[in-house]
């Protein structure tokens, strides 16, 4: 059928189209959305974030979401290719972030949330790249080092000081760490606390303050906590605990406390096996028993090696004991395994 053009219908075309330019311009219609990890995401005008809180106002009530239960935040207008970057990180896919943040025209972007968002990234990922021993770890570090500076009230300000904390660990400047994972430890949440307080005294464990690092794990094994990556963390403080033990001068406590929780353990658990074979492996090593020693970190190397930064301090440790039972050429194999793979990683200027 001919649509006729009559007054009337002139009429109702013009206030549609009014009502779409209105709304259009509405300041209130804003599309900025926060994901937590579990539930329904939060759509309208972000009007408040800090270390602790993302505040989103949706038809004049706010909805609040704890930043320790967040999986991202997406503001209106960003580039498609942060908010894939932001996404891919969240999923662990950080080639794919990298790919992502590398589409971005930065020049391009006038909002100061957007801005910060993508400075923030932009170190972030330079850092988990650095980690995994495939970046630049002094760069890394100096562009979250500023942005931490210029935004200490952000909601992700307290991934940036993980991020820090981990720099410094992989730096070979483990006494520095603990400011930075302090910042966790300090939080409201007991899940970071848990977290910090864990990471703290893998660091001072790192600076040979054996009886520091134990009571930062005492503190881990005394928290009430039932969610699964502050569980994980618990186990972590005790195989950390047990690495104190063996400092201490009590290798065969330490070495069968070890054993056991590998008997006893989930061994499709990457992270938690290959430290604690690597744990096992350097207490071996430092009692004198190489043989032992390198069957421990030969189960990293062959088994976890999806876990990069025990994989690569395995590679090491295998490349110095293999000269020690007269294998010079799987030494010399070894050390060209961690050049290739990890290239930028720390083990490789020990």
């Amino acid at each position: 059928m001919r649509f006729t053009n009559t007054p009337s219908s002139s009429i109702t075309l013009v206030a549609m189209v009014v009502l779409v330019l209105m709304t259009a311009v509405q300041p209130g219609w804003c599309q900025d959305k926060v994901f937590p990890i579990k539930g329904v995401a939060g759509v309208g005008k972000i009007v408040e974030r800090t270390r602790d809180k993302v505040v989103i106002e949706k038809g004049g009530s706010n909805q609040n979401f704890d930043t320790n239960q967040i999986s991202r935040v997406l503001f209106d207008g960003e580039p498609q290719a942060l908010s894939r970057a932001k996404d891919s990180v969240g999923q662990g896919l950080l080639d794919q972030a990298m790919e992502e943040f590398a589409k971005i025209d930065a020049p391009s972007i006038k909002s100061e949330d957007i801005k910060q968002d993508y400075l923030f990234f932009r170190g972030y990922i330079a850092a988990l790249n650095a980690l995994r021993g495939k970046g630049d770890a002094a760069a890394a570090s100096k562009q979250l080092l500023t942005w931490a500076k210029d935004n200490s009230t952000s909601h992700l300000f307290y991934m940036a000081s993980e991020a820090l904390g981990e720099l410094a660990m992989a730096a070979g400047t483990p006494d520095q760490a603990p400011r930075y994972f302090g910042i966790l430890a300090s939080s409201p949440f007991i899940e970071l606390k848990v977290k910090g307080n864990y990471l703290s005294g893998k660091a001072l464990l790192a600076s040979k303050k054996a009886a520091d690092a134990k009571a930062k794990f005492d503190l881990v094994a005394q928290a009430q906590v039932s969610d699964a990556a502050s569980l994980k963390f618990k186990k972590l403080a005790n195989l950390a605990s047990i690495r104190c033990d063996a400092a201490e001068g009590k290798t065969p406590q330490a070495v069968a406390a070890l054993e056991k929780m590998v008997d006893e353990g989930d061994s499709t658990d990457a992270e938690l096996y290959s430290e604690l074979f690597n744990a096992l492996g350097g207490i071996l090593r430092a009692a004198g028993n190489n043989d032992e020693a390198i069957l421990a970190y030969l189960k990293t190397d062959l088994l976890y090696a999806s876990e990069p930064e025990a994989h690569a301090e395995a590679l090491y440790q295998l490349s110095q004991l293999w000269p020690l039972i007269g294998e010079n050429q799987r030494a010399t194999e070894t050390k060209s395994r961690l050049s290739k793979l990890y290239p930028t990683s720390p083990w490789l200027k020990k």
